[in-house]
């Protein structure tokens, strides 16, 4: 029997995928939602003629964008906008008249849904995606103090009482409140594991490997996301000392060394990106090239035009990017300390192949030697191997497009809908 379609809101401050991961995810589940036949509305800071064609396409019945008045002094599109949204979104309380799901994610717009649930759409059921783990990611912050961790860990406790489901993004995340909703008092909150499916059009690409007579390729090494105020939680200085060593040993061996690129360097974070580069860059012979956010599309190029791609976080929740990747086919190396690599390690179609993507590295950072000549070797297996690696990658990625878990992740969640 056909289920009735429902009213869906779905909060986020943009559409597109350039800010990562709780973006990328968001887009797939607003479109999981309206592929079970919800009308599925969305919020945004901005949205451009682009993305509003692209939401069209995957029937999304609209983007709620902010209503600013003339007279309000700073035009510049910031979060809190959601939250106070009588001011800025008026408008979902005149064009909707029912919502009967709303769906917020932490850190991001978790606590704007829970104030429109509770302002306008009393009668909405509320679901939660969970994204981070403070307790995990914070600690690399130059101005993390164990009372801003509780903070950030109580708040996200909290949430487990004042949404009916939540759906933690990966095992690592699952895991992680699993442990600490024992503590609620509140028993009938469901709380799932969500494990997101990348794109369609990354699994689309045809992946070409370079030819083994092709003179003067150089192997490119790329990793994907901001750098500034994130350096030691995305190990990027890890990844600059390995590289050099690779750089260095290519050199000896008489050839062109491989170069790093850095997708996700804002212009205005372009110079103290550089220097922080150059502080850990050892080698004379190591390249560093950094490219602004990219969106899907570029980034899917990217990925064509490189050989390798890294994802050497000291932590990750899950590792949206790196999935991404895998998904493309091109040979992927994931930091142990990750959701993703977690899903990798438990899949059982994915297992086999753990051992070539998932780098053993601590969490410490009194252990970056170790850790550097860890990623250094892996790195030189996958460059020195190359054929190989790729002919594995191209494994991977068909797994991927049959996953069982990803499949029975989307059901799941698809059903809790109706």
């Amino acid at each position: 029997m056909a289920h009735l379609a429902k009213t869906i809101l779905i909060v986020n401050d943009e559409w597109g995928t350039a800010k990562g991961g709780i973006s990328t995810v968001h887009r797939y589940i607003s479109s999981l939602a309206a592929d079970a036949g919800h009308n599925v509305y969305v919020t945004a800071l901005q949205a451009d003629e682009k993305d509003r064609k692209d939401a069209e396409e995957k029937r999304i019945k609209k983007i709620f964008t902010p209503e600013v008045s003339p007279y309000y002094p700073d035009k510049t599109p910031h979060r809190t906008w959601l939250i106070h949204h009588q001011s800025f979104f008026p408008h979902l309380k005149t064009e909707i008249s029912k919502v009967d799901i709303i769906i917020g994610h932490a850190p991001d717009s978790h606590i704007a849904a829970l104030l429109m649930k509770k302002d306008i759409f009393k009668q909405a059921q509320s679901f939660l995606f969970n994204h981070v783990i403070p307790e995990d990611t914070e600690v690399y912050s130059d101005d993390a103090t164990p009372d801003k961790v509780q903070e950030m860990e109580t708040q996200l406790f909290e949430m487990g009482e004042k949404f009916d489901v939540i759906c933690s993004v990966g095992p690592r995340t699952k895991g992680h409140f699993s442990n600490k909703y024992r503590a609620l008092v509140r028993q009938d909150t469901q709380h799932m594991e969500f494990i997101p499916r990348p794109d369609q059009k990354f699994f689309d690409i045809k992946m070409k490997e370079a030819p083994k007579d092709f003179k003067g390729c150089v192997f490119r090494v790329i990793t994907v996301g901001r750098v500034k105020g994130v350096e030691k939680l995305k190990g990027y200085d890890l990844v600059a000392q390995a590289m050099s060593k690779v750089a260095e040993s290519f050199h000896g061996m008489f050839q062109r060394p491989p170069k790093l690129v850095i997708r996700g360097v804002p212009r205005d974070e372009s110079e103290e990106t550089k220097q922080f580069f150059a502080r850990h860059n050892k080698s004379p012979y190591l390249e560093v090239v950094p490219y602004p956010y990219g969106t899907q599309d570029e980034i899917r190029i990217d990925f064509q035009q490189s050989h390798l791609c890294i994802m050497a976080s000291r932590s990750e929740p899950f590792g949206m990017i790196g999935l991404e990747a895998m998904a493309t086919g091109i040979p992927t190396l994931v930091t142990t300390n990750s959701g993703l690599a977690e899903f990798i390690n438990t899949d059982s179609s994915l297992s086999i192949y753990a051992d070539s993507v998932v780098v053993d590295v601590g969490c410490n950072p009194s252990a970056n030697k170790r850790d550097i000549h860890q990623w250094e070797e892996a790195i030189r297996k996958v460059l020195c191997n190359y054929s190989v690696a790729f002919k594995r990658a191209q494994a991977i990625k068909k797994i991927l497009n049959e996953s069982e878990a990803i499949n029975t992740s989307t059901a799941i969640f698809q059903s809790l809908l109706s």
